[in-house]
């Protein structure tokens, strides 16, 4: 699984159990939802045992993600694995242009979702079509 984890919201993605294919499964508004509760739901569908964990470039959410990683690591018993995060909302938000979307303030979760997607697969070694 790859959390792209924001101030507002949390972009997620999973792979098959092969770990040949990574799929976006949305975000979490992290003012309306709970990002724990939505973690421990997709674990109870889709066991996992790996989070690849965006490495946050704004300082003010460091120790809230290495919070969350102990978390993860100590509630799921998963390895947690931090990665670069680094021009992927730019990567995404190409991506979605490409396939046609207009990105604005109603579908901005899509740029997080596919920044996830595409951690996941950076990790995975999966090329990009």
């Amino acid at each position: 699984m790859a959390v792209d984890y924001g101030k507002r919201r949390v972009g997620l993605a999973i792979s098959d159990p092969s770990r040949r294919f990574a799929f976006p499964l949305g975000t979490v508004d992290r003012k309306r939802k709970g990002l724990k509760e939505e973690i421990l739901r997709i674990h109870r569908e889709t066991p996992f045992t790996t989070v690849v964990l965006s490495r946050p470039t704004r300082e003010e959410l460091v120790a809230e993600v290495r919070n969350f990683a102990r978390w993860l690591e100590n509630r799921l018993k998963c390895e947690v694995v931090f990665w670069d995060e680094t021009y992927t909302s730019v990567e995404a938000e190409r991506l979605l242009r490409e396939a046609g979307k207009r990105i604005n303030a109603k579908n901005k979760h899509l740029v997080d979702s596919t920044a996830a997607y595409l951690i996941l697969s950076e990790y995975l070694g999966i090329p990009l079509v």
